[in-house]
């Protein structure tokens, strides 16, 4: 029988300190902070980071190696799984630890591209812009490495695993299109009428010339779940047929019980309807919850274009999974057990089925602190137990 309100993460977790520096002089009170976490989650590996003979990882003096580096990347991973496990989710993944920021971590596995420069992306996160020099594709390392880090995941869990690569319309967004462009000027084309061919030909070719080797080959090596970033999705409301057609590429060729998941994160939802009602996903992660009461769920709170849209899954039968975001990424506060439940059963109450709702934070949680975020994963995993209970389930 299927789980009423699985949970689940985003995709991100902020590097603790000591994986960041990675051995360019760790200090004694970061070295305490991996010593306490590592006991906390019970991660057999945390012996190798610090010990009493002060050969660990972390306490070595000279510069360290590759392969040093490389395994200190490895034991946060698996501080990042132990944690997640503990917050008791149903579907993890590794926090994104050996990754860089979504889009340039993507965009180093793609030729066609090179780095730009680098942007503010919010709060205090950047991002290497890339331009495009010819059409994009997967090189083979890229399809590689995100095989390799599902296996690793995969191998030091029970739980389901989730991978996520960011999606084609925001890798198109978030570069300089110089080589689609020019390729359309050089035709003759030029003006807005070559900028939106340009975006459209771009998106296609993320879509199915990087997303969807990649995708094929996480299910093809057991992957039951997928997720694809969509933060860009609504850049441009006259686009959603393009966003639909995207994810469809991205998808493309899936076998049908492997779960093809979009999270869409701080985006006009309803501007991407009614095209967005013939895409492939079967399930949707979306904001519910940003800046409300972490105390007292308050429904005039929640911006009333996601209750629009989650009437509009609803209006065009689209019976697909709604993963509510019912934590808050951007406040430090710790939202209460009772207050996710109450977010979960209005948003199952709105749906009308609460059997296609799912749980998860509004995005990553990279912006917080680990015991902020461990704190707010524990509460909505109590949350859901509790949304359970109101339905009679464990």
């Amino acid at each position: 029988m299927k789980k009423m309100f699985i949970t689940q993460e985003i995709g991100s977790l902020q590097r603790p300190l000591w994986r960041q520096k990675l051995g360019s002089g760790v200090d004694k009170p970061t070295i305490a902070s991996a010593l306490l976490w590592g006991e906390r989650l019970g991660v057999k590996e945390v012996g190798e980071l610090a010990n009493n003979r002060g050969t660990g990882l972390l306490q070595k003096r000279k510069e360290l190696n590759q392969e040093e580096r490389d395994r200190i990347i490895e034991i946060s991973t698996l501080y990042a799984i132990r944690m997640l496990e503990a917050a008791g989710l149903d579907r993890i993944f590794n926090g994104e630890q050996p990754r860089t920021e979504m889009y340039d971590f993507l965009a180093r596995y793609v030729r066609g591209i090179r780095t730009a420069g680098v942007l503010n992306a919010f709060d205090a996160n950047y991002f290497r812009k890339g331009i495009t020099e010819d059409e994009v594709s997967i090189i083979e390392d890229g399809k590689r490495f995100f095989v390799d880090e599902f296996k690793f995941v995969r191998r030091n869990t029970r739980k389901v695993v989730k991978p996520c690569l960011t999606g084609p319309y925001t890798m198109a967004d978030w570069s300089y299109l110089e080589y689609y462009l020019g390729r359309l000027e050089k035709s003759g084309v030029w003006g807005n009428g070559a900028m939106n061919r340009a975006r459209s030909d771009a998106v296609l070719d993320f879509a199915s010339k990087v997303l969807n080797p990649a995708v094929r080959d996480l299910a093809k090596n057991g992957a039951a779940v997928i997720q694809i970033d969509e933060p860009g999705a609504a850049t441009n409301e006259g686009e959603s047929r393009l966003f639909s057609d995207a994810i469809n590429a991205s998808f493309e060729g899936v076998p049908r019980n492997v779960e093809k998941t979009v999270h869409l994160c701080y985006s006009d939802y309803p501007s991407l309807f009614p095209e967005l009602a013939d895409c492939v996903a079967d399930s949707y992660l979306i904001e519910f919850t940003n800046h409300a009461s972490p105390t007292n769920f308050r429904p005039e709170e929640v911006d009333p274009g996601t209750f629009k849209a989650l009437r509009l899954f609803k209006e065009y039968d689209m019976h697909s999974n709604v993963g509510v975001g019912v934590i808050d990424i951007h406040s430090d506060l710790i939202e209460s057990p009772q207050v996710v439940r109450d977010r979960i059963l209005y948003a199952a109450k709105v749906i009308g089925d609460p059997s296609l709702i799912q749980v998860n934070p509004d995005c990553g949680l990279r912006t917080r602190r680990w015991n902020v975020a461990f704190a707010k994963l524990c509460s909505m995993t109590e949350g859901a137990a509790l949304a359970r209970a109101e339905y009679g389930g464990e």
